[in-house]
């Protein structure tokens, strides 16, 4: 059997660039989360029973990044597991810039039986985080809670002492995280796109390979240690 294109090794020296690309944009990403992962463990340090009032260091750190174009982050903020808050079972402190770019509280359905609710406890950038005690990337994907557009969530767990309080987490879009690997991707003397670990593209230099396409024979368990991104479920791999 003939072996997929994707596992063939690429020059480190050719993918350097890219590679470095996409640590920077996660690097931010995570720096912020880590910030606001910090002051609400640091709030909820001292509290037997919080309350949502405690979450008030998250809003003073995120508004100022939303509010700044020049950066990719457009949204920000910690999500409760649930239990942890004495008024609200569920809960997302979260920021967001709306279509105009101003940055908003997220206002959703926190209520189990309320009609829209927004159950998160089961999806990946809630569970990873929570079951590894470790950061983690989700996406490329579709947002339909906050812009209905194509995103990646950064999230770290936020624990107080040692007991798993919820995550903090920042969004980028698809369309800025792509503005800034473009340049370096162009830069590559050969095709190749940037994968998460179910082979799904987040952006490549092939105007046959888009966003959100499914590349066939990715075994991201067993690509090259320079092809991974550290260690995000990211990788760099070569395209037919």
């Amino acid at each position: 059997m003939k072996p997929s294109n994707h596992t063939v090794r690429l020059s480190p020296a050719d993918t350097a660039a890219v590679h470095a690309a996409v640590a920077e944009l996660a690097d931010h990403a995570f720096g912020l989360a880590d910030r606001i992962a910090g002051a609400v463990a640091r709030a909820l340090a001292d509290r037997a029973a919080p309350r949502r009032t405690d979450l008030g260091p998250v809003e003073p750190l995120v508004v100022p990044v939303l509010g700044d174009r020049s950066q990719p982050v457009q949204g920000a903020g910690f999500v409760a597991a649930p239990g942890v808050l004495r008024d609200a079972e569920w809960w997302l402190e979260w920021f967001a810039c709306d279509t105009d770019g101003r940055p908003q509280r997220l206002v959703t359905h926190s209520e189990p039986q309320a009609i829209g609710f927004y159950d998160y406890e089961h999806l990946p950038w809630f569970v990873v985080p929570r079951e590894t005690g470790g950061r983690h990337v989700t996406g490329p994907y579709v947002d339909y809670l906050c812009t209905e557009e194509y995103t990646l969530t950064f999230t770290v767990p936020v624990l107080v002492g040692g007991d798993f309080r919820g995550v903090a987490g920042a969004d980028i879009a698809v369309k800025n995280a792509e503005q800034a690997l473009l340049p370096s991707l162009r830069a590559c003397g050969s095709g190749v796109a940037v994968v998460n670990n179910f082979g799904r593209i987040l952006s490549s230099n092939s105007g046959r390979h888009l966003c959100g396409d499914l590349l066939d024979g990715v075994a991201f368990d067993v690509l090259p240690d320079d092809q991974r991104v550290g260690d995000l479920p990211l990788a760099v791999v070569p395209l037919a």
